[in-house]
C-alpha cells in the first residue's frame, strides 16, 4: 500500500530535521548584502561564484566580533543550517565568524581604485567647484522606484526654483555601466545644463558594482558638466564617488546640496531685509518715539515719587506739630493727672475695704490694730466697704 503524500508542513519539518542533523558546519564565502539592525542582529549572505546562502548573526554572538564585518569581505564561519518553513528558505545561523582574506569583488575594487588613483584620476586638483545656484540639473538614475520622487520632493521642500531633468538609466546589472555612460552623454547635451547627478538607492556590493566599472568611472571624470555621485547609503562607496566632483551620501543628500545655495541666499536676504528695516527712517522714528515714551515715563515716575516723598514729609511734620501744640500737651498732662488720681484712689483705705478688708475701732473710735486689743466684752465698731456694724469682743 502506497504511503500518503507529505504535506508541505511535513516536508518542511523533514528538511529542518535533516539540516539540523548536520550539526555545526564550517563554511567560507564572501559577505554580500550586509545589514545591521537596532536589535544588534546582523543579516547578510555568504556567496561564491556559483551559489549564495542567507545568514544571520544574532546579537549575543555578534558581541564576540573582534573587528566589524563589511561588504565584500571573505570570511570563514561556523554555523548551523536551518530551514524556516513559513518563508521556505534555508539559512545559516552563525556561531562564530572570522576574516579569511579579501573577497574577490573587494579585491577587484581595490586593484582598480589603486590603478586609477596612480593615474591621477582622483586628484583633488581635477575636481571642479559646484555652481552655487544651479538652474538646470539632470539626474541620471532609474525611473522606477522612489529615488527620483524623493530627490524632487527635497528640492520642492527646500524651495529650489530650478529645472530638474530625469535621464533614465539602468542602475544595476551588467548593462548598468553602458546605460549610465549614455545617460551622462544625454545630460551633457541638455541646453543650459549646470550640474549632473549620478546615483541610485542602497544595496549590496553586487547591486552597486556597475558604478565601479572603469569606463563609467572615466566617463564621470571626463564629463563636461560637474558631477555629483550619489550612489547608495552613507556607508556605501563606489569608484564613481572618487571620480566625481563631489560625493553625496544619498540621492536626497544630493538634492539638499543642490538647494543649499538658494537656501543660504534666501536666509541672507531675510537677514539683510531685517537689517535694512531696522535702519530705515521709519524704524529710526519709531525708535525715537519709543525713547521719548520711555523718558516721559521716567519723568512722570520721578515726579510722582518726589510728590509722594513731600506728602509723607509734610504728614510727619504735621504729626510732630500736633504733638508739640499746647492743646496736645495739656491733653497729655490731663491724662497723666487722671492716671495719678486713679493710682491714689486705688491706694486709699476705701479701696482696701472694697477688696474685703475692715477697720476695727473701740467705742471711743480708737483704731484697734492688734489681737490683744480685742478683750472679752469690749464694745467694738467694725467699718466695711459698704458700711459699719457693732460687735463685742469674745
Amino acid at each position: 500500500m502506497a504511503s500518503a503524500p507529505l504535506t508541505i508542513s511535513e516536508l518542511a519539518d523533514v528538511l529542518k530535521g535533516h539540516l539540523n542533523g548536520m550539526g555545526t558546519l564550517e563554511v567560507t564565502g564572501e559577505i554580500s548584502g550586509y545589514k545591521t539592525y537596532p536589535s544588534g542582529h546582523h543579516y547578510f549572505a555568504l556567496k561564491d561564484a556559483e551559489a549564495k546562502v542567507d545568514c544571520v548573526l544574532y546579537s549575543f554572538q555578534a558581541r564576540w566580533l573582534k573587528e566589524p564585518l563589511r561588504e565584500g569581505q571573505k570570511v570563514v564561519a561556523k554555523a548551523k543550517a536551518d530551514f524556516y518553513g513559513k518563508s521556505g528558505k534555508m539559512s545559516l545561523i552563525i556561531d562564530s565568524i572570522k576574516p579569511a582574506g579579501e573577497g574577490d569583488l573587494f579585491q577587484k575594487f581595490k586593484e582598480l581604485r589603486d590603478k586609477l588613483k596612480a593615474e591621477g584620476l582622483f586628484d583633488e586638483s581635477l575636481k571642479r567647484p559646484l555652481p552655487d545656484f544651479p538652474k538646470v540639473v539632470a539626474f541620471v538614475t532609474s525611473e522606477i522606484g522612489a529615488v527620483w520622487h524623493d530627490f524632487t520632493e527635497v528640492l520642492k521642500t527646500r524651495g529650489w526654483s530650478g529645472t530638474a531633468w530625469l535621464v533614465p538609466a539602468r542602475v544595476q546589472g551588467e548593462s548598468c555601466p553602458g546605460s549610465v555612460i549614455n545617460g551622462l552623454k544625454q545630460a551633457n547635451a541638455i541646453p543650459g545644463i549646470d550640474l549632473i547627478v549620478v546615483g541610485r538607492g542602497g544595496g549590496s556590493m553586487e547591486d552597486l558594482w556597475g558604478f565601479n566599472d572603469e569606463q563609467l568611472v572615466r566617463a564621470v571624470r571626463a564629463s563636461r558638466t560637474p558631477v555629483i555621485s550619489a550612489v547608495g547609503h552613507q556607508t556605501d562607496f563606489t569608484l564613481c564617488d572618487f571620480a566625481a566632483d563631489r560625493r553625496a551620501e544619498t540621492p536626497t543628500a544630493a538634492a539638499e546640496l543642490i538647494a543649499s545655495g538658494q537656501t543660504k541666499l534666501r536666509d541672507r536676504l531675510r537677514l539683510l531685509g531685517a537689517e535694512l528695516a531696522r535702519h530705515s527712517p521709519k524704524a529710526r522714528l519709531q525708535s525715537l518715539y519709543q525713547d521719548l515714551d520711555l523718558l516721559r515715563e521716567r519723568l512722570d515716575g520721578a515726579a510722582e515719587e518726589i510728590v509722594a516723598d513731600h506728602r509723607h514729609r509734610l504728614s510727619e511734620l504735621g504729626s510732630e506739630l500736633h504733638r508739640l501744640s499746647p492743646k496736645a500737651r495739656m491733653g497729655v498732662a490731663r491724662e497723666k493727672i487722671d492716671q495719678l488720681g486713679k493710682r491714689l484712689t486705688s491706694a486709699g483705705f476705701e479701696s482696701v475695704l472694697a477688696r474685703g478688708y475692715s477697720i476695727v475701732r473701740d467705742a471711743d473710735g480708737a483704731v484697734i490694730s492688734t489681737r490683744a486689743g480685742v478683750t472679752p466684752g469690749r464694745k467694738l465698731r467694725l467699718k466695711f466697704g459698704d458700711g459699719e456694724a457693732a460687735a463685742t469682743g469674745g
